[in-house]
């Protein structure tokens, strides 16, 4: 009896083009269209922290131009709300008053759950934020009313390395602790997001014209994950854009 082997490959016609990020090399691939209605419906609710979701993060975070050299974490007193949409829209106070009071500062956000199962935030940013000024504002936006909040509700901290806060976000990526969703909390929405600044840009595209599946395997035969790229078509390969001559036969 022959084993049941799905061909992942099976609606690939070829690779159209490869882009080249600081890290990463996407591949646009050249795919059959796919029948109506196998999409995510209107009506569906975020209920984990999907492994597309994390992809997209990883990306972003090995990708793009912004360092982060602060992190703040954004916690909840004793009593909390339940509604993802309410602490969603705290979140967005937050925000909005952080970009005011720096001006250009760029960021990149996570939700996470601790073990009690309050949700809270940690914020990595490119700019300093004032502890003090942190700390009062989202005591004021949850409207905590706890003096012990107002004291240890927040933290800031400066990170020690150059690519420490894009290195914390792909490992935030890649590990599920803390992401599980309390089964009493409801309207989830996104687990991370970020300012426009931080979005990655590709540095080249090279234009393959309908490549082969066996041209692509080829070129990456160096790369340690090509075992996988043989068997599914990965849309991004990781950590291999410094390979650029190498990859496009000119070494």
């Amino acid at each position: 009896m022959k084993d049941d082997v799905t061909d992942y490959w099976g609606n690939i016609w070829g690779i159209k083009s490869l882009e080249f990020y600081t890290n990463d090399v996407k591949v646009n691939y050249m795919v059959m269209p796919r029948s109506k209605g196998k999409g995510r419906k209107e009506n569906d609710t975020v209920r984990e922290f999907t492994d597309k979701s994390r992809k997209r993060l990883a990306f972003v975070a090995n990708n793009t131009d912004v360092v982060f050299r602060y992190m703040t974490t954004l916690t909840y007193p004793a009593e909390w709300s339940n509604d993802g949409a309410l602490v969603k829209k705290h979140l967005n106070t937050f925000l909005t008053w952080m970009r005011k009071k720096n001006k250009g500062c760029e960021y990149l956000w996570f939700l996470e759950f601790q073990k009690r199962g309050a949700p809270h935030f940690h914020v990595l940013t490119d700019a300093r934020l004032n502890y003090r000024d942190v700390a009062v504002e989202w005591f004021r936006i949850v409207g905590s009313g706890s003096g012990d909040h107002l004291k240890a509700g927040t933290r800031t901290e400066q990170l020690r390395s150059h690519r420490g806060g894009a290195n914390y976000a792909v490992k935030y990526a890649q590990k599920m602790k803390q992401k599980i969703v309390p089964k009493e909390y409801e309207n989830v929405g996104r687990f991370w997001g970020n300012s426009k600044g931080v979005r990655p840009v590709a540095v080249k595209t090279e234009d393959m014209g309908g490549m082969g599946k066996d041209d692509l395997i080829e070129m990456f035969g160096f790369w340690e994950y090509q075992p996988e790229l043989i068997k599914f078509p990965m849309g991004t390969l990781y950590n291999v854009a410094g390979y650029y001559p190498q990859i496009m036969g000119m070494e």
